[in-house]
């Protein structure tokens, strides 16, 4: 039984959102090739949520329902998701949940944050038996049969589990080289409306009939801030793109598909791997739009490819940049993007019309308010020459990462670094929780006021500038609509 934990929301945050649990219907489809019975619980989306003291949202099935699910399903192995570090203390409380049913349930926790930190999180996790570290689907495969044929742990590689009260780690597990191997995430053991339709689940859906994909793993890239290579590798790893067209094909034929999130760190980093995608969609007649929410870096685009993007159904682009100031780019972030490229890009997305986003991170250790200012100014440049979007975040010290490294050396963190903690400054960008000798969280938070206010009436007059191309958009994306008469009123 592999199952989706509910997850927290917090006072500020945007409205929830959700898609498939990509990661354990990957982990699914190779136990059920196998010949494993597999069910999929997703208490995330079931369609339940309240309020608690503290007015945080908690979103999904409620613990006491999950028991019974475990009760009713009878497992013998539970593997729990957890993407994220904020929503750790709920992937915890399941193994608890599964324990209390049958203490014999083999119970298995993977993810980023247990890939990480994976002894940290045993020595606190007591109702977990193993933890996955890195890439998990032949992990779990390895986990299962070892259960089943009551071998020894020791022998799967890739993992973190107990020996004696002692937490012991096996040899890492090699990364998947060929991912045309994997086979599609396991669709049919789950209901697929529940994520396609919004009329069931409006709040916590992307777009009508949308679906994520994510079509290759690894970062060759050193950014201080992330820790994708961490687990995934700093190899890039990507399905072919006959593999890609063809799991488009099925998605947009099986399931009337209408919209893609390609969820990739890397999605353009093969740029002929990306053109003949692109000549695949449009050669095979497949009718979706599809957008990179996770960003892609710029100077992996180019003219031609950005046009095959636009005629295969790509609505629009979103841009890594993090920081307006080279300096801070290339010797504090470790970004190594020239921010040349990116004016070019945005040019040539202004150019050919596709609508064009980047994010930006301020408050690194290392900045200071004039670096900070920079960024903004930067992203403020970059909306009014090319009516690039602007998203704003604060820097935060994810678990494993030179940043967070630099921040527990140096006495940086101006409070521990809960799980809450954590989501509050991803959530809401309120409550920065970095300090340095050379800017305050107060400052941070005025130059992010300032960044928005500015930014707002910057979209307004675009909005009177474009009145067309405002009121196409606000028609068709409902979701924007709502954010645009939240701006107006604010």
């Amino acid at each position: 039984m592999l199952i989706n934990p509910p997850q927290s929301f917090y006072p500020g945050s945007d409205l929830v959102t959700g898609n498939l649990p990509l990661g354990i219907l990957y982990l699914a489809a190779v136990l059920d090739k196998d010949g494993y019975q597999v069910e999929v619980l997703d208490a995330f989306m079931a369609d339940s949520s309240y309020r608690d003291a503290q007015d945080t949202i908690e979103v999904g099935m409620s613990y006491e329902k999950i028991k019974q699910e475990i009760q009713k399903r009878k497992p013998d192995v539970v593997g729990i998701a957890n993407p994220f570090s904020t929503q750790i203390e709920h992937a915890m409380k399941v193994a608890d949940i599964a324990k209390e049913v049958r203490p014999e349930i083999f119970t298995v926790v993977g993810g980023p944050h247990v890939t990480v930190m994976p002894k940290d999180f045993l020595d606190e996790a007591k109702n977990v038996d193993v933890a996955v570290i890195g890439e998990g689907e032949y992990t779990l495969l390895d986990l299962v049969k070892t259960f089943s044929e009551q071998k020894t742990l020791s022998e799967v590689e890739g993992i973190a589990y107990r020996q004696n009260r002692t937490v012991k780690l096996t040899p890492p597990r090699p990364f998947l080289k060929n991912l045309d191997e994997l086979p599609y995430p396991a669709y049919h053991l789950v209901d697929m409306e529940q994520y396609l339709n919004p009329v069931k689940i409006e709040y916590r859906s992307f777009k009508p009939r949308a679906l994520a994909m994510i079509t290759s793993r690894g970062c060759p890239y050193r950014c201080c801030f992330c820790s994708v290579n961490l687990h995934m590798g700093k190899t890039f790893r990507a399905h072919s793109a006959k593999y890609v067209a063809d799991h488009l094909q099925y998605v947009v034929e099986k399931f009337r598909v209408k919209n893609v999130f390609f969820e990739d760190d890397n999605l353009t980093f093969d740029k002929k791997r990306m053109a003949d995608i692109c000549d695949q969609i449009v050669e095979r007649k497949l009718k979706f739009r599809w957008e990179t929410p996770n960003g892609v870096r710029a100077d992996h685009l180019n003219l031609e490819l950005l046009k095959k993007m636009k005629k295969s159904g790509c609505r629009s682009v979103f841009f890594g940049i993090e920081s307006g100031d080279q300096q801070v780019s290339d010797n504090i972030i470790h970004k190594d993007l020239d921010l040349q490229k990116v004016l070019e890009i945005a040019k040539l997305c202004k150019q050919i019309h596709m609508k064009s986003g980047a994010f930006y991170i301020i408050g690194f250790p290392g900045e200071k308010i004039e670096n900070m200012k920079k960024t903004v100014e930067f992203a403020l440049q970059l909306k009014r020459d090319y009516d690039v979007g602007m998203h704003l975040l604060v820097a935060t010290p994810s678990f494993g990462t030179k940043l967070y490294d630099e921040c527990m050396k140096k006495g940086y963190l101006r409070q521990d670094l809960t799980p809450r903690a954590l989501a509050e400054v991803r959530q809401t960008q309120g409550n920065p929780l970095i300090e340095t000798e050379d800017f305050t969280a107060e400052d941070v938070k005025e130059i992010t006021a300032y960044a928005m206010k500015e930014y707002k009436r910057l979209s307004m007059i675009n909005s009177i500038k474009y009145p067309g191309k405002t009121l196409g958009t606000l028609f068709h994306e409902p979701h924007i609509a709502a954010k645009f008469i939240k701006n107006i009123l604010s």
